[in-house]
């Protein structure tokens, strides 16, 4: 993938049949299924794909057990389905990955038992196992620092975890290669509503400056939190409100499980359930769930966060996390969908997503949650195609495998607490679109979400690399440096 050489492509275009705006989980969706139908795309990303939300999850394929005790059945069916999918489509990021829930009491376990058998009834064909009650001995072979005192056991289940952004780029890969074309760093301006009925779509791109148009049949916006900015650009009329929703994450050393299974907390403090979860060689504790009327791309963890999680975690663990132990932190914004009236806490709002079309007949894709992406994409195209009378061969997304990176990124890792060879570095720079230190680094490999302080002794080295495979120069160098540095003081 060579970024000038898509630029000119999508020139040589006498006209799309779509053009997605939003490079994160809904657009990338929506792009390959609109590619899986043998449809003419564009997807453009105004800063790097999963810039936002979709590099920040907590990095779970599942159904959603919050969901179900919400009664949200049909949200979790769908959910379930699409976990499997991802699971088979993209086995090289996505594996199954085993939880248990302490209990202390033993009516609790009964009770956790019988809602994860209802979970995993609804899983029909695509279950990953089967849950059970396990006694105190066995939750402690596998959880050896879990708080013993009153510990009576605890119950196993199964779901699904991933890579977020490393899936990202690797669909960006896929969508490639089956036809369609995606751009980062060019951003969606507005539109011309021409008389046949087209549109003029008007982008710039942030490395050259330039701005050119192109022509397109329709139009999907699925920029996640900024879906209201893009619709407030086009003067669209608004039947729902993007509520964003800050769910902050911390990482500490894997040595506090001692295990490569995960913990769930089902109930917190505040009522929702918290993680702990292996990943990469380290321990994600999260999420949070706090409505904010910030939308910026890289979020601060608050000390408020950070101590609810800690405090919450502390009550199951012997050995419990502080703050000196955190290695790196993250926050992310969920783009959940809201009434107009905005009543609704953010915890409550269902993760359903929506679709919305305008008079001028610019479509929106709202909300929705990175499990269920490839739905989400494959009910915006069954919506478009239906409302626009195309005749258009059936979506075939599903079936579609998503293509790993050429390097394996076997060997010795180029630093000891990173994953990552150099020769992986080397191959993401020459083939992935890095056109930052920071898509390289938070993105195409995940070194600043794993080790802060660990990235930060190999960013120099890094910026070269760069510079050399893309003649930059010193001054680019520079300012690459200061802006990585202020992006890491947040994590």
């Amino acid at each position: 993938m060579e970024r000038q050489s898509i630029i000119h492509e999508v020139k040589k275009q006498d006209i799309f049949d779509i053009v997605v705006i939003g490079g994160g989980a809904s657009g990338l969706g929506t792009a390959l299924d609109a590619v899986s139908r043998g449809l003419s795309v564009l997807l453009v990303e105004k800063y790097d794909f999963g810039k936002g939300t979709s590099s920040k999850a907590t990095k779970l394929l599942h159904g959603g057990v919050r969901y179900l005790a919400q009664g949200d059945i049909g949200l979790v069916i769908e959910a379930l389905h699409e976990r499997k999918t991802i699971l088979k489509n993209a086995p090289h990021l996505a594996r199954t990955q085993q939880f248990i829930i302490p209990f202390y009491d033993r009516w609790q376990g009964y009770y956790y038992l019988m809602g994860l058998k209802f979970y995993d009834l609804l899983s029909f064909k695509s279950t990953l196992g089967d849950s059970k009650m396990l006694s105190k001995k066995e939750t402690l072979a596998l959880l050896p620092n879990l708080k013993k005192e009153g510990l009576k056991g605890g119950v196993s289940y199964f779901d699904g975890q991933f890579d977020d952004s490393r899936l990202c780029i690797d669909l960006v890969h896929t969508i490639i290669e089956a036809g369609g074309f995606c751009l980062n760093y060019t951003s969606f301006e507005g539109y011309t509503l021409q008389e046949s009925g087209n549109s003029l779509i008007h982008l710039t791109d942030h490395l050259s400056g330039q701005d050119y148009s192109i022509q397109t049949k329709s139009i999907v916006n699925a920029a996640g939190v900024h879906a209201d900015d893009i619709i407030d650009k086009s003067g669209i009329e608004k039947n729902f409100s993007i509520t964003p929703a800050k769910g902050s994450h911390l990482i500490i050393n894997k040595s506090f499980l001692s295990s490569d299974v995960a913990i769930m907390i089902p109930k917190t403090s505040d009522g929702r359930v918290l993680f702990i979860i292996p990943w990469h060689g380290v321990s994600i504790i999260g999420t949070t769930d706090i409505a904010t009327k910030d939308k910026s791309f890289d979020p601060i963890v608050t000390q408020e966060e950070i101590t609810f999680m800690l405090q919450n975690a502390a009550a199951y663990f012997e050995k419990a996390p502080t703050e000196q132990d955190i290695i790196s932190k993250y926050s992310g914004l969920r783009p959940l969908v809201a009434a107009l009236d905005g009543h609704e806490s953010s915890k409550d709002i269902s993760r359903k997503h929506k679709i919305v079309k305008s008079k001028s007949g610019f479509y929106s894709l709202l909300g929705g949650k990175w499990t269920t992406f490839r739905k989400m994409g494959q009910d915006t195209i069954d919506f478009l195609i239906k409302d626009l009378q195309w005749n258009v061969k059936k979506s075939n997304s599903e079936n579609l495998t998503i293509i790993p990176p050429a390097n394996k990124n076997i060997g010795k890792p180029f630093h000891d607490l990173l994953p990552y060879t150099s020769a992986f570095f080397d191959y993401a720079i020459e083939n992935e679109l890095v056109e930052s230190v920071e898509d390289l680094l938070a993105r195409r490999t995940r070194c600043l979400f794993i080790n802060k302080n660990a990235t930060l002794e190999i960013v120099d080295e890094m910026i070269n690399r760069i510079a050399v495979a893309k003649k930059k120069d010193v001054t680019w160098k520079i300012n690459q440096k200061n802006q990585f540095l202020h992006l890491a003081n947040s994590y």
